[in-house]
């Protein structure tokens, strides 16, 4: 029950590099829980060699910016894939599949990975031509720039702590042509073209667009720079060109004839269709109507009324598994937050209170997985005989909380106070706005918590936009608005590459998601693992790793949603549902007749 803001587009970067909105979520990490959906106008098909048609995605709320080094969600990331590819994408086998990255190579100990671009991409005049001094400068001097004076939100990604140190470095990044750059680790990483870093990676921008920038150390005048929020800097790097940017209501991309993957035989006639508009339509209902009526060619359909959709002339219905997971993310960084959350036990006492079975059959009708912890059940690297499951128990909950309460608090009656005041103890859950499954979930939730707990719960619900903006993604986190609970968001797990999660709990880089201060090491196990040259060593590390999580409890881990997707029955996608559903999506198009 997070928002989802796509019609499962190819970019999957975690906010935090893993937040999305959705059916329930992109801190590029991260997504809604409202799945977002594509409307098209159905009348023309795509053909071989031209585009055909206009595709109008919705999105249930408005980007939170369109500068890449400080995107955080999957809305702003989906947009700005459409107009400019990332580095590379993965198929659904793992393969590489070539993006402005065509190639790698990797030395015999996993320590240097070698990279060749195409030769066919270039910037929008004065730009000139995208070379690899361009990617290597953006991660030097901006993303790994003195005191992140820009604000990027990737650091965590470009540092890494080589075993037995206590201070993390930066990874070295080196142009060693015009059209080949090299990344080099202190230490083996075999895992590292499957991670989230290059990946989908989109925070790179023209060197000469950003030197000044730079020498000036000025974030906030890049983030305002003109040719950085309308994507005028982008030339011929992807698919489409944005033609019109209305805030809150729409984005309007055409076809871009240019497209360098058309120099590449394989995808000389991408793309399929003439424009691409993405549609801010903020209820769900009218996303379903337009559905319905045929005005859209795809949106995510809650699970309640999945055979409703898939019964309906002229719509089809795919099922597609989710690597991200819905959670509540508790406060730790202190902005007047409950100090009961220090305690891993205050924490498994409110996960024994959450009755997850009632939220997978009722609310989402059994379109979702209990999750346990940090990876689902499939995952390679999941071990269940490491992982603790905190089941429903509400009598047990009672009894545990009552143990744990911190100074100052107990219970009167079955009423938890604080006894200063003799109140009862409200808590703070703050929520996404829009998709109905999260706000059943949030009422059900408060109404649990009051029940088994003693908990007053003051439910807080916001667009998913001001969820980043105001309580997650500040600069300051002193500045954030105060929640105790925080919900409506999914994060990703990261199956292929779970040493990727380190990002949430590693307290140098995950205050933008609570600040878990990861006592039991959960990050320098991720960090061990990722060295692991031997995979039964790597598997070991994780499992012990999820089971820590698993007994800790740094959020509550509720479930993993599947994504029901609606789309209008004349569309052709060329692959078959996986967890990596839309890896690419410029090769769908509508049916010819």
């Amino acid at each position: 029950m997070s928002q989802r803001t796509d019609g499962r587009g190819p970019s999957r970067r975690a906010v935090l590099t893993a937040v999305a909105t959705g059916g329930a979520t992109a801190i590029a990490g991260c997504t809604g829980e409202d799945g977002d959906g594509n409307e098209g106008d159905g009348d023309d098909h795509g053909g071989e060699g031209e585009g055909r048609g206009t595709w109008v995605e919705t999105q249930s709320t408005d980007v939170s910016s369109y500068n890449v080094f400080r995107i955080v969600d999957q809305t702003s990331a989906d947009r700005v894939a459409r107009v400019k590819d990332p580095l590379y994408e993965l198929d659904d086998d793992d393969n590489l599949s070539a993006r402005l990255v065509r190639d790698y190579e990797v030395n015999d100990d996993f320590t240097e990975y070698a990279f060749a671009l195409t030769e066919h991409a270039a910037w929008s005049d004065p730009y000139g031509r995208f070379t690899a001094e361009d990617v290597v400068y953006s991660i030097n001097e901006v993303i790994l720039g003195e005191d992140n004076w820009a604000a990027a939100s990737n650091v965590g990604d470009w540092r890494t702590t080589p075993a037995g140190e206590t201070e993390s470095v930066d990874v070295e990044v080196e142009a060693t042509g015009e059209s080949t750059f090299a990344v080099r680790f202190p230490e083996p990483n075999p895992g590292f073209v499957l991670e989230p870093v290059l990946w989908a990676f989109q925070a790179f921008m023209p060197r000469e667009l950003l030197e000044p920038y730079v020498e000036d150390r000025d974030g906030d005048g890049l983030d305002e720079d003109d040719a950085v929020q309308s994507l005028s800097y982008a030339g011929n790097l992807g698919a489409y060109t944005v033609d019109t940017i209305e805030p809150e209501a729409r984005m309007l991309t055409v076809r871009n004839g240019d497209y360098y993957r058309r120099s590449h035989e394989e995808a000389a006639d991408l793309p399929y269709f003439d424009a691409f508009e993405f549609r801010v339509i903020r209820e769900e209902s009218t996303r379903l109507s337009a559905l319905q009526t045929g005005e859209v060619t795809t949106t995510h359909v809650p699970a309640r009324r999945r055979d409703e959709f898939a019964a309906m002339d002229g719509v089809q219905v795919v099922d597609v598994p989710s690597a991200y997971v819905s959670s509540i993310i508790y406060q730790h960084r202190g902005n007047g937050a409950w100090d009961g959350w220090d305690d891993p036990a205050v924490r498994r006492a409110f996960t024994r209170a959450t009755d997850v079975g009632s939220i997978v059959d009722d609310v989402l009708h059994g379109a979702a997985r209990p999750a346990a912890t940090y990876q689902p059940e499939w995952s390679s690297f999941y071990d269940d005989s490491e992982v603790d499951r905190v089941g429903f128990d509400p009598d047990r909950a009672r009894a545990e909380l009552a143990d744990a309460l911190p100074d100052g608090y107990a219970y009167d009656g079955d009423v938890l106070v604080e006894e200063a005041t003799g109140e009862q103890l409200s808590l703070t859950y703050a929520y996404s706005t829009g998709v109905d499954d999260v706000e059943v979930t949030a009422r059900f939730l408060a109404e649990e918590y009051e029940t088994h707990l003693g908990v007053d719960v003051d439910l807080e619900g916001v667009p998913f936009d001001v969820l980043l903006s105001e309580f997650l993604q500040v600069p300051n986190v002193a500045d954030a608005r105060e929640f105790d609970m925080l919900a409506g968001i999914r994060t990703n797990t990261y199956p292929r590459s779970p040493e990727a999660t380190r990002q949430f709990w590693d307290p140098e880089f995950n205050a933008v998601l609570g600040g878990y201060p990861d006592p039991r090491g959960v990050t320098e196990l991720l960090a061990e693992a990722s060295r692991a040259t031997d995979l039964d060593r790597r598997q070991g590390l994780l499992a012990e790793a999820f089971g820590v999580l698993s007994e800790e409890q740094p959020f509550n881990f509720l479930h993993f949603p599947d994504d029901v997707l609606g789309y209008r029955d004349d569309v052709e996608f060329g692959e078959e549902p996986s967890p990596w559903w839309g890896y690419d999506r410029d090769r769908w198009r509508f049916r010819p007749e």
